[in-house]
């Protein structure tokens, strides 16, 4: 709010005395002005449709000339001489030109070319134009270039694929129009393709040019009004006329300032009148106000003095709202020392850091005692709250990200921003880490601007250790279960879905989940860091067959947890295949394993490597090739996809089952994440 002396408010009251006078007095001008604007406006259109009547009269003579010409005896018999000799006796002494040609654009005729000359060929009629001209329409181009200059023309149909064609410069069309333009007026004839074909001042700098594109645009409908600027930046104010025979449109202009000239001078006559009485108010209030000065600076003073904290003393007026309100100010100056003392006391006791500034960069700081002993700063000699110090340098990180000292929640805060229940950790310069629950404010004074920022800050260090801890603990354990229960489900509903019967399910399933089973047991002997390749081909092969009919040899591999579960449960489902369909299912088939390691070229750690494992059945019944995917197909092709950068592959030989894992796999077995008691 903006404060002005006592004579200030004086001359106001004045003013609102005389204002409504002057409103009226406006509000008369002003409707005046506005009528003035409506009759240019309808002005503009009026002059722009008597243009249009003229110049769209000079177009239907031109069209009757070649309609008589197309009627001439002879055009009636087609002898060429003749209708040359026709045609150049009509344009005989003017610059037009009249030409026959075909619908495709070749002339045949040409009234300023010898009767022998090379014709030239025109662009071909539109489907759209040659519709108009054989309904019997004429057709009135747009303005186009030539070699005689810019030129419009109309057309007829003569026949069913020729057309009479009389083209006459656009200087012809302005000479037509300059007539009927009034004075102070700029009339402004455009084609269908907004290009100008006549204007009546600078045509020959216009003629065949398109118009301003904001102009154009505005030419909507058969006529109204509008403002847009000219070629040269001057607003003009338009009116417009779109007769539906030519497709042309015809506008009428004049400067805008010519027609809120009457406006202009309601507004100054208006101001001349305002100043008048302003200065007759501005005197009477001086004189009148005067005596408020005095008192009002008196009390200014003492405003001043309980803002500072200072005493307020006592005020000798003959105002008498002036002592009443000085009173009132020395009554609220001791109730804020004694709330001053009260929030300092609650500050220094409550077992919270709480920071305050009114720094713009938040640099200067007052904070209680338990904020100076969270952030190391001695609270030894310390006299009293409230006065400010330099903020300790600290490094403040929020989710492994460092956060800018204007990042931070008393600088958010200075901006207007509100921080709730924020967690952020601290490093202090002897090396101390804290980390703080942070809440911040700004603090705002009555016009709603920020003045300063509060914020108060819990120290939860240990208790975010002992959730850390029990986080982790958690998130392997609940990780293990999901992975676990995942794949049970699965094999669940794949073993149900493909059996045939109950029994087959049954024992299909309890197979497979002891092939899981035996996986667990593995990598729980390795506190779930991985297994070794030969022990998961072991535990995998082993319930179903001796080992004596597997021929396995491969170097020694760390296998993750997820993927030696998939290969235990790949190697348990090849197993069982083997043993009812496969090299197994005799007594002289046997099946080779073997596998190795090798450098992957499209690793992204240094430490991947590529794992290639071969299952080879032989000596079994032939195989017979089926189009038929069963359960352990599937399942194999859904845990080894390409999306996971694993493969798999089969291929049925005759003399057994060959199978093919790709796989991705670190080079050196990891360190265990749990200990040997979890």
């Amino acid at each position: 709010m903006i404060r002005l002396p006592a004579r200030f408010h004086v001359l106001g009251l004045i003013a609102a005395v005389v204002t409504p006078v002057w409103l009226f007095a406006a509000y008369l001008l002003t409707q005046y002005a506005l009528g003035e604007r409506t009759r240019f406006e309808s002005d503009a259109r009026d002059t722009a449709k008597q243009v249009a009547l003229v110049v769209e009269g000079e177009l239907v003579r031109l069209v009757t000339i070649i309609n008589g010409l197309s009627k001439s005896a002879a055009f009636a018999t087609g002898d060429l001489d003749a209708m040359y000799a026709e045609t150049t006796r009509l344009v005989a002494g003017t610059n037009r030109i009249i030409t026959l040609q075909d619908v495709g654009g070749a002339e045949l005729l040409n009234s300023r070319l010898p009767l022998n000359a090379p014709l030239a060929r025109r662009t071909p009629a539109t489907t759209l134009e040659r519709a108009r001209l054989a309904g019997g329409r004429p057709l009135v181009s747009g303005a186009y270039d030539s070699p005689d200059g810019v030129r419009i023309s109309v057309s007829m149909s003569v026949a069913s694929d020729r057309m009479l064609v009389l083209s006459v410069p656009t200087d012809d069309v302005l000479s037509v129009m300059l007539p009927a333009v009034p004075d102070g007026w700029t009339l402004a004839i455009g084609d269908g393709e907004g290009k100008y074909v006549a204007r009546s001042t600078l045509h020959g700098e216009t003629t065949g040019k398109p118009g301003l594109p904001e102009y154009v645009a505005q030419v909507v409908g058969e006529s109204g009004t509008f403002t847009s600027k000219n070629f040269q930046g001057l607003t003009l104010l338009a009116g417009y006329y779109r007769p539906p025979s030519s497709g042309w449109f015809y506008a009428a202009n004049i400067p805008l300032a010519a027609a809120q000239a009457p406006l202009w001078r309601s507004l100054w006559a208006i101001s001349a009148i305002a100043a008048f009485a302003l200065l007759l108010s501005g005197l009477l209030a001086y004189f009148v106000a005067k005596r408020f000065t005095k008192a009002a600076e008196g009390l200014a003073a003492r405003a001043n003095a309980l803002g500072r904290g200072l005493p307020v003393e006592p005020l000798s007026t003959s105002v008498s709202e002036f002592t009443v309100i000085a009173d009132a100010m020395r009554v609220a100056e001791l109730a804020l020392t004694r709330r001053a003392r009260e929030m300092e006391a609650v500050l220094e006791t409550a077992p919270a850091a709480v920071w305050f500034t009114y720094d713009p960069e938040a640099r200067l700081v007052i904070r209680n005692r338990f904020a100076a002993d969270l952030m190391g700063i001695s609270t030894t000699g310390r006299t009293g709250f409230g006065k400010p110090d330099q903020v300790i340098d600290t490094i403040a990180s929020k989710g492994g990200h460092m956060i800018l000292r204007e990042d931070r929640p008393l600088s958010r805060a200075m901006r207007g921003e509100f921080t709730d229940n924020e967690e952020s950790a601290y490093t202090l310069l002897d090396g101390t880490q804290r980390v703080l629950l942070t809440s911040a404010r700004p603090i705002r004074d009555p016009r709603d601007n920020v003045i300063g920022a509060v914020q108060v800050s819990l120290d939860i260090t240990d208790r975010k250790k002992g959730e850390e801890q029990r986080r982790l603990l958690v998130n392997e354990l609940n990780h293990r279960v999901k992975n676990s229960l995942a794949v049970v489900q699965s094999i669940a509903m794949q073993t149900l879905r493909s059996a045939k019967s109950l029994p087959e399910a049954r024992d299909a399933l309890v197979g497979r989940l002891v092939s899981l089973g035996q996986a667990h047991d593995i990598l729980t002997q390795e506190n779930w860091s991985g297994a070794e390749l030969g022990d998961v081909v072991t535990a995998a092969i082993s319930p179903h067959a001796h080992l004596d009919r597997f021929e396995i040899d491969g170097p020694s591999v760390w296998l993750e947890p997820n993927i030696a579960m998939s290969l235990a449960l790949a190697f348990h489902e090849l197993t069982t295949n083997a043993t009812k369909y496969g090299a197994l299912s005799g007594v002289d088939g046997k099946v080779s394993i073997k596998w190795d390691v090798k450098d992957h070229a499209l690793a992204v750690s240094e430490e991947d490597a590529q794992l290639s494992i071969e299952w080879r059945e032989h000596g079994g019944p032939v195989v017979t090739p089926t189009d038929r995917k069963g359960f352990g197909t599937r399942m194999m092709e859904r845990m080894f996809n390409s999306a996971s950068g694993n493969s798999v592959s089969f291929s049925l030989e005759p003399l057994g089952i060959l199978c093919r894992f790709e796989i991705t796999v670190s080079s050196a077995p990891p360190v265990s994440s749990l200990s040997p008691a979890a």
